[in-house]
């Protein structure tokens, strides 16, 4: 029941990820809340990054959808093993650098999100 719970806090919180960097990409003026906050709006370089991030973000939202066996798993439980403790170290370096940032937006946006999504991603791995 939790890793229920944990596994579709993270579908809703990648995907919803997902959606703020193709804002970025699109040239929302949020860019305060990502990359450090150097700007406003994002330069090309950053939304590049944001259009990578737009991708792996759905890309692990899927992961997670498929852990509520609402899709059916494209790897072998071995292999989905591994790569929920892969996710795990890519939260953790996640949830670091968002509490580290020197922008306060930033770090109030992301902070406790990130460290939400550590948690849960902990729960489903274990």
């Amino acid at each position: 029941m939790l890793d229920a719970f944990a596994s579709g806090f993270l579908v809703f919180a990648t995907f919803a990820t997902a959606l703020f960097q193709l804002a970025l990409v699109l040239g929302a003026p949020m860019g305060e809340y990502a990359f450090g906050g150097q700007s406003p709006k994002l330069p090309a370089q950053y939304r590049f990054s944001s259009a990578v991030s737009f991708l792996v973000m759905l890309a692990i939202s899927g992961h997670y959808v498929a852990q509520l066996g609402w899709l059916a798993p494209l790897l072998e439980p071995d292999l989905n093993s591994i790569v929920n403790w892969v996710l795990v170290g890519f939260f953790t370096l996640s949830a670091v650098v968002n509490n580290l940032t020197k922008s306060e937006k930033e770090k109030r946006l992301w902070g406790g999100v990130t460290i939400a999504m550590l948690l849960c991603s902990i729960i489903v791995a274990v």
